[in-house]
């Protein structure tokens, strides 16, 4: 026979260290979770978006008199103050229009003092009783035809004198020419005759002072307001960030897809011109700044619904954390008292530790930039708060873990090495219980009928006549 105290001693060893293991386990308390101090510190909110540079005032210069171009003075990118001639038109037919009105107008005139002349002969017949009233009221009447055609006259040699005025195109603002359209021999309309809107010349604007159009996202848009400093970056200048404001915010919103924006117009200076349109800017719009307030970080709070998942993954009693909030105390974010614009922060609570053990607080908010919110009650300088996982990963982990311990309680076919029906799921028949010797238990106790998955195993009949022949052999 061989010595077998070597084995139990070795198994007795293992006992005792699975014991030790088990004794380890039983005395962890739980999940630890690490804490942070509450402290001071600046928290700015900003809105980011995407826009591009134009111009606040552009001018798309057109002439009122038609002809040949004869000169165009000016390049795109010229600065041009007002009053300087641009383009000159070929003044041949406004300058014969203007002598033949003017000629119209002086016949006008002597017909006007004929008939002056007339009435004056007229009234002194009619005195005389040489001529009746009605051949004085024919004079009376081709006066007053003739001081009209005065009139016409008149007006019609200024239409001219103005059509002739036209043929000189001038700037109309002090601005840069951004576009030219015309070259010298083309032949343009006037839109006061053509119906198409007559032909552009060029294109001036006011880069002195531009603007970004900027697509802001609708979640963004309610904190902004006219007035709030921005910072403009351009691709063309990265180091160098150029300040606006913002001036106005569009009321009719703009779908791409399923993405609501709304543009909002920034103004900022541009003494240097160096903001050409077109540019494309990325602006950041400082919406809210809070400076060296008390701050928390944003993931210690935690609203009233994720008191009971909370309150377990600490290891504390439900009933104890809303006891200590107070019954009505830890109300939903966004029940502060009712302004004008946007409101941040709002009432939620947190775990503390105080004495080494969490307790429940209800916190107020303000400002926040998401990762960290300002403290304006419930909380002083120094406090450490615990920080917790979103609930939803806590009772992920819930549920993990209770599967993990209904899996370790789950009986397992087969495992008792002794023979016993028990350990196989059902007791072997007659066929199991005829097996006697050492091997031939343990086929039996495989045998069993159907084992914990529900699984078909072989039949207690052979089981036994295998038990059997171990037995004899």
């Amino acid at each position: 026979m061989h010595d077998t105290r070597p084995a139990l001693i070795a198994a007795a060893a293992c006992g005792v260290l699975l014991l030790a293991g088990c004794g380890r386990k039983a005395d962890d308390t739980g999940p630890k979770f690490d804490t942070t101090p509450v402290s001071r510190r600046d928290i700015v909110v900003a809105v980011e978006a995407a826009g591009t540079v134009e111009p606040v005032l552009t001018v798309e210069i057109k002439s009122k008199a038609s002809g040949e171009v004869l000169k165009v003075n000016g390049e795109t990118g010229d600065l041009v103050q007002a009053g300087t001639l641009l383009v000159q038109i070929d003044k041949r037919t406004p300058r014969n229009l203007l002598s033949q009105a003017q000629s119209a107008l002086e016949a006008a005139i002597a017909r006007r003092s004929i008939a002056q002349t007339q009435e004056a002969r007229s009234r002194k017949l009619l005195e005389s009783r040489t001529i009746n009233e009605v051949d004085y009221e024919k004079s009376q009447l081709e006066l007053a035809n003739a001081k009209a055609d005065v009139v016409s006259s008149q007006v019609a040699v200024e239409n001219a004198r103005i059509t002739l005025d036209d043929t000189d195109v001038r700037a109309p603002i002090t601005g840069t020419i951004i576009e030219k359209l015309v070259e010298t021999g083309q032949v343009i309309s006037s839109p006061m005759k053509d119906f198409g809107g007559g032909t552009s010349l060029m294109k001036m604007a006011d880069l002195t002072t531009v603007q970004v159009r900027a697509l802001v996202d609708e979640t963004d848009v309610g904190k902004i307001d006219p007035g709030k400093p921005v910072t403009v970056r351009v691709t063309a200048y990265p180091n160098q960030p150029f300040p606006g404001v913002v001036y106005k915010i569009e009321p009719q919103a703009k779908q791409d897809q399923s993405v609501t924006t709304f543009a909002v117009l920034i103004r900022l200076p541009n003494p240097q011109g160096l903001l050409r349109p077109g540019m494309n800017a990325d602006v950041e719009i400082r919406v809210a700044e809070s400076l060296h307030v008390l701050a928390v970080p944003t993931i210690a709070l935690r609203t009233p619904r994720e008191i009971g998942t909370d309150a377990a993954a600490m290891g504390v009693d439900e009933a104890t954390v809303r006891k200590q909030l107070g019954e009505g105390a830890a109300r939903s974010p966004g029940q502060r008292g009712g302004g004008a614009g946007y409101e941040y922060g709002g009432r939620y609570w947190t775990f503390v530790q105080r004495e080494g053990q969490p307790v429940a607080v209800n916190v107020e908010t303000g400002t926040t930039d998401l990762a960290y919110s300002e403290v304006l009650a419930g909380l002083k300088e120094g406090d450490a708060v615990y920080l917790l996982p979103s609930s939803g990963l806590l009772e992920q982990q819930a549920r993990g873990r209770e599967m993990m311990r209904r899996f370790s309680v789950m009986p397992t076919g087969g495992a008792d090495k002794k023979g016993s029906g028990a350990a196989g799921g059902r007791p072997g028949g007659q066929g199991a219980a005829s097996g006697q010797g050492a091997a031939g238990s343990q086929g039996a106790g495989q045998a069993g009928g159907k084992d914990q998955a529900g699984a078909q195993q072989p039949t207690a009949a052979g089981g036994g006549q295998q038990g059997s022949g171990n037995g004899a052999r």
